[in-house]
């Protein structure tokens, strides 16, 4: 079943594209999304739809930028009880402490981890769907919230020692860096904000010590009902690829605990295999730094496991009819 996440969002999003004038058909295109289950007041989507709306809102503005727009001023009370349990919390620390802990009850796509927190001050995010799924706008959209909110909440024009996105990025860098106000890094091994100690401490100006206990019960009520998640073999496997795209499928099967014949198995009941996966993060990949990045097609193949840049292009003209200099050509951002 694939990852949901709340739609309120996306709702949002909608309505901001409808109020500038553009119809539901071309929002839509020919992605397939569906319009009509975002209406209702708990709107519910599918991650991979969530994503494509928020990459198609950006096509069909042609704002390359979607996603840092559409963060900024957001009304943070359409996210409900977890944005309200965050923001009735009484320092930024506990704000964003109980948004990581509180964000299955909105979906099961987005893991927000602040286990380093409390020593570095970061906190870090990542969706657990395939790396071939593009998310770009979606992921600028998270990280700009989350800072946009803390200084309103705080009156403070908090400034983030580093921001890290793990898509690539080459073009429209200069307004995020104004916005962050800090060194911004595309390409990194996670999507994570590192934030200074002290601003960490900063009250909130909406705390509220009564609401705060009452809505934590609520919150922990509604924890307690969701089901214990299962890792999916795709996303376990595609993160072994990850760090090494060339590693062997016998290899990969112990790290992960089991056979071969295991591994095939199960893949096979999730619909795929070891080779399509593999084959489908090395093609996102390779899309996003041809697009997003300067490197040579040497430094490309290199690192998504290819022996050399010709077998790569062999690759990528079988997986895009164009070769690698075609597609950047055509495609840079």
């Amino acid at each position: 079943m694939a990852p949901k996440h709340t739609g309120i969002w996306a709702q949002t999003l909608v309505e901001a594209l409808r109020d500038r004038g553009i119809s539901d058909q071309a929002i839509v295109g020919n992605t397939g999304i569906r319009l009509r289950p975002l209406a209702g007041d708990e709107p519910k989507i599918g991650f991979d739809d969530l994503a494509l709306l928020f990459e198609r809102a950006g096509e069909v503005t042609g704002d390359n930028l979607l996603g840092f727009h559409h963060a900024q001023g957001l009304d943070y009370r359409r996210g409900g009880l977890i944005t309200y349990t965050g923001v009735s919390s009484p320092t930024v620390r506990t704000c964003l402490h109980n948004l990581a802990r509180y964000q299955r009850i909105s979906g099961d796509a987005i893991e927000l981890s602040t286990t380093n927190l409390d020593d570095h001050g970061l906190i870090e995010w990542h969706f657990k769907v395939p790396r071939s799924l593009v998310r770009r706008q979606y992921v600028e959209f998270g990280g700009t919230a989350v800072v946009d909110i803390i200084r309103r909440l705080t009156n403070r024009r908090v400034t983030p020692q580093k921001v890290e996105f793990r898509h690539f990025r080459k073009t429209n860098l200069k307004p995020i860096s104004q916005f962050f106000s800090c060194t911004v890094e595309y390409g990194s091994d996670e999507n994570r904000i590192t934030l200074k100690q002290a601003d960490l401490d900063l009250p909130l100006r909406s705390a509220d010590n009564q609401l705060y206990k009452l809505l934590r019960k609520f919150s922990e009520e509604s924890l307690d009902t969701l089901c214990p998640e299962k890792p999916s073999i795709v996303i376990a496997l595609e993160e072994r690829v990850a760090a090494n795209p060339g590693k062997s499928q016998d290899d990969v099967a112990k790290e992960l605990g089991m056979s071969t014949r295991t591994l095939s198995r199960r893949l096979t009941e999730a619909g795929t295999t070891y080779f399509g996966v593999v084959e489908a993060y090395r093609e996102a990949m390779a899309k996003s730094m041809l697009s997003g990045t300067e490197m040579q097609f040497t430094e490309v193949a290199y690192v998504l496991g290819y022996a050399d840049a010709s077998t790569f292009s062999t690759a990528f003209k079988r997986w895009m009819g164009k070769t690698p200099s075609q597609y950047r050509e055509q495609n840079s951002q």
